[in-house]
Parts: C-alpha cells; structure tokens; sequence
C-alpha cells in the first residue's frame, strides 16, 4: 500500500499527464461507444477539452457519468444473458485513472488471473487426505448484489477524500441501458464490465478473504463468486454454514444451497469441478463444458474455411491450439490449462480437429495444423525455448507485416512503407484483437 495519503494518490492519477496516457493506453479506433454514440475520432478531436473536464471535475468532486449503454451477453440456454455496462469514451478514462487510484490504495485487491487461483487449488487438491473433504459456494447474482452502503464504508477505511468517495459512488450509481430512460439511479449492485467493477468486487470481499486466508484449519480460494475450500470432513458441513453465514450476514449476499449444482460438499476421491477445472483425486482435467466451448470455436473457423482464407484459417486454429505470448503476457485456452496431466483430453481434441476437417471436405489441411499435445508439452517443458508456441514479441518487421496482411488482407501493401514504431502499433492492435477473441474461450471455460 502506497504511504502517500489517499488525497495525493487520487490527485496524482487525475493529473493531465495520467489521464493523457490512459488516453494512449486504454483507447482506440476500435473502442466501444457508449450511450452518446461517439467513437473515438469524435472524441480525439477534442481530447484536450475532455482531459480538462476529466480533471477539473474529478478532482474538485462534480464529475458526472453518462448513462451507461447496455450490452447482453448470451452464456448459454441455461442461464440468463449477463449484463454489460459500457461506458462513453470519456467516462472509460475517467473510470481507467479511477481504478488505477483505487489500485495504488488496496494493491491487494487488485484483480487476480483466475489462473494463479486454479494453481494454488491444484496444491491444496496435492494436500488433501482421506479426511479431508472440499466445500464449493457459489454467490448468487454476485455483481448485482453488492451493497453500496458497505462497499463505501469499506472504501472509506483507506480513502479519506470526499471527492475520491465521491467519483466512486456515482459510478456505481449511474444507471444502465432502459433504466437511464428514468434517469433512475442504482442503488444495489456494481455495473459489470467497468474497469472498476473488479477491484471493487476485490474491495468489498477483503474482509471475509482475510478471515478465511488466516484460518489454519482451511485452504480457501476465491475467484469472484466460485469460493472453494479444503477442510476436514469432519468440519465441512460446519465450515459451510459458517461462511454462507458470514456472507450473508456481513455481506448480504446469498449463496446457491447445497445439492443446486452450484453448491456442494464433495468427499475426498470425488470429482470436483472449480474454474473449468475437473480434480478427481490425482488425475488433473479439464471440464467437459470447458472442452465443448473450445471445441466451439474451433469448428467455427473450420466452418468458415473456403478457398479465399485457406491461410488465414489454418493460422487462426493454430493460434487457438497453442496460444501465444504477446506483450509479456501469455494468451490462450492451453495456457490457461496447462496444470492439466490428462492427456487424453488432448488427444480427443487433436482427433476431432482431425475429423472435421475431413468432414467439410479438408482433411489435407490437417498436417498444417498444430497439435494440443505437443504444445501443451512445449508450454509445460521447454516454453522458454520453444518455437511451437506463437511469441508476438520476438517477430521481426516482414514477420508483423505478414501476419498484418494475413489477418488484414485488405490492407495488403498500406503499411510497408511505415517506420517499424507505426508497424509495431498497427501489429499489436491487431493481434490484441485475436487475442480477445481467444480470451473468449477461456473465460467460457468456467463463466
């Protein structure tokens, strides 16, 4: 935690210089338009005026934001499409140099990879005795519950500035999508999809994350609302009437019981499910569901395949196989399971590749393509070294013009006389754009 009181980290990040490099950061020509309907040419046009507005009024405690514009997103026929609040260019940037104060105030809230979760799962699933039993809570309607009066009483412990409270709680405040037709302000729930909307989530759990992190007797682990816990069987009924408690009590918020399919005691040697996950006493898998979201996406490019995007097509199954590294970071589905050790999981998914293509008639396409096998044992042994394994951070100018022109056919020849700065920012651009689409999957994995 900064030692910087609160008033100067909040006047630091909404300084002209930080809020013009969230600008460069943070937005683009291919950032969503909110309820105003502006894109990002309008709004760069005017970029010193909004910088203005943004600081002059965050720091002297007026700003206001547009009502959100709302987006539904379809994740399945079983559940109901989740709400996504997106926000106008302005107010994203706003929002963004919000969350990095609120970043710079709780760092231990700041909003983990699922991944680092699943790996600490996967050391308490190594622990675990014939005594032990694993307890799974999922949290009802999670976002839309969070309560706003203890979510600022939990922001004010560490924040002594009104106008930082304040920016805050309007955000949290503004209404989305038919509501703002009423000019009806939220007064439950924290809109999704915001760049606060986690560490927020993160700020109103801390206390009950300390709490059960401290306790000896327990391995628990949390991910927004899919809560899993190691204890001894003979506690695990207590255990989960506890937390459901405290949840609910401390927190307002109600979890699913037990025997829904959402939450259970599993004993010691039963399959457990936890973010896409499937742990069956030492065999680690991946969940079925998991395997069909993936399978998904990848019939849908061999779907699309036509004589017109044989390459692209075969670039982008192989990007979705092995994954890539792109800016430090890496991407993909393989990536994210790469603690599984069932290996037929991946074969199964290498022979259905396999099978389609033969299916639509393109069976000779399939030595082109990458297998999940040998790039999961590329990424779990040699991924350092590797060339299997797409790194976007190691490509030479040809290269990033070639793969520009290959994903941006259109655009074949615009760019070669382009200094290797405007290629690079136009190859990331694009291959960020990929990225998304894989982090799709992935996040499908356990949503």
């Amino acid at each position: 935690m900064s030692k910087l009181p609160s008033r100067a980290l909040f006047e630091r990040a909404f300084s002209r210089i930080n809020i013009e490099e969230v600008v460069s950061n943070h937005t683009s020509t291919h950032t969503a338009r909110g309820m105003d309907g502006a894109g990002y040419d309008v709004f760069i046009r005017d970029l010193e005026k909004h910088v203005a507005i943004i600081e002059q009024k965050a720091l002297n405690g007026s700003y206001k934001f547009t009502p959100y514009r709302e987006k539904l997103i379809l994740k399945g026929s079983d559940s109901l499409p989740r709400k996504v609040s997106i926000p106008t260019i302005r107010d994203r940037v706003a929002l963004r140099c919000l969350n990095n104060f609120l970043c710079q105030v709780f760092p231990e809230c700041r909003p983990p990879h699922a991944h680092p979760i699943v790996s600490k799962a996967v050391q308490a699933f190594g622990r675990a005795t014939p005594d032990d039993s694993f307890v799974k809570l999922d949290v009802k309607g999670f976002y839309d519950c969070i309560d706003h009066s203890i979510l600022l009483r939990q922001l004010k412990k560490r924040i002594r500035h009104e106008p930082a409270i304040r920016l805050v709680s309007d955000a949290i405040k503004t209404p989305t999508g038919s509501r703002s037709k009423d000019n009806k302000k939220n007064t439950i729930g924290v809109p999704q999809g915001l760049s606060i909307s986690n560490i927020l989530a993160s700020i109103y759990m801390l206390d009950v994350d300390v709490e059960y992190n401290s306790k000896l007797d327990v391995d628990y682990h949390r991910y927004v609302d899919d809560i899993l816990l190691r204890t001894a069987s003979a506690e695990a009924v207590h255990i989960e009437k506890q937390l459901s408690k405290k949840l609910k009590t401390a927190r307002k918020l109600l979890t699913h019981p037990l025997g829904s399919g959402k939450s259970a005691i599993h004993q010691f040697g039963e399959n457990v499910s936890y973010l896409g996950y499937s742990f069956n006493g030492s065999v680690i898998s991946v969940r079925e569901a998991s395997i069909k979201k993936m399978m998904t996406s990848l019939m849908r490019i061999i779907a699309g395949i036509n004589d017109g995007n044989v390459e692209k097509s075969i670039w982008r199954l192989n990007l979705r196989i092995s994954g890539c590294r792109i800016q430090g970071g890496n991407v993909g589905w393989l990536f994210y399971f790469s603690q599984i050790n069932d290996h037929k999981v991946l074969f199964r998914l290498d022979k259905q590749i396999e099978a389609r293509l033969s299916a639509v008639g393109r069976g000779e396409l399939y030595s082109r393509c990458k297998r999940f096998i040998k790039a999961h044992r590329e990424i779990r042994t040699d991924f350092k070294n590797t060339s299997y394994v797409f790194d976007f951070d190691t490509f030479s100018r040809d290269q990033m013009l070639s793969a520009i022109y290959l994903i941006r056919p259109e655009s074949k020849g615009r760019f070669d006389k382009k200094n290797d700065t405007e290629i690079r920012k136009v190859f990331f651009r694009t291959m960020y754009r990929e990225a998304r689409e894989m982090e799709k999957d992935t996040l499908g994995s356990f949503s």
